[in-house]
């Protein structure tokens, strides 16, 4: 269980640093479009083990991929890419292994399983007015 409460206390630090890094006015890099468009949000990622913190709140716009090392010595590549369907946003999770390669889909505030592999994606901008809300109620 305390293994646990410190995967989570990871996980948020590194949403925290994350937001702090939008909230400071840092420019991330997106492709062109319009605004309404998926792919020019930022988003912060954390892929977790549940042994270990593979990548902690690290922001992305457009596409991310990262080769993760498992515990037990298998590599796992994480691709996410914002889209749009049906008129909604999704954020598409690619995990290829050597078992093969998983298709899903998660909202942009999302978290999903694939065996012991955890992947928690947030809309930057929406953790970044939780994290100023949070503030602004701690010093009234």
């Amino acid at each position: 269980m305390a293994l646990r409460n410190r995967s989570f206390l990871l996980v948020l630090a590194g949403f925290a640093a994350g937001a702090a890094t939008v909230a400071a006015g840092f420019v991330v890099a997106a492709p062109g479009g319009s605004a309404d468009e998926p792919s020019d949000h930022a988003y912060v990622v954390s892929i977790d083990e549940i042994r270990s913190n593979l990548v902690p709140g690290q922001v992305f716009s457009g596409q991310f991929t990262r080769r993760v090392t498992m515990s037990d010595g298998s590599t796992r590549v994480v691709t996410l890419r914002p889209v749009r369907q049906n008129g909604e946003e999704w954020v598409e999770l690619i995990d290829t292994s050597a078992s093969g390669t998983n298709r899903s889909y998660m909202g942009p505030n999302g978290t999903t399983t694939n065996g012991t592999l955890m992947i928690n994606v947030k809309d930057a901008a929406v953790l970044a007015a939780a994290i100023k809300r949070l503030h602004e109620s701690s010093t009234k």
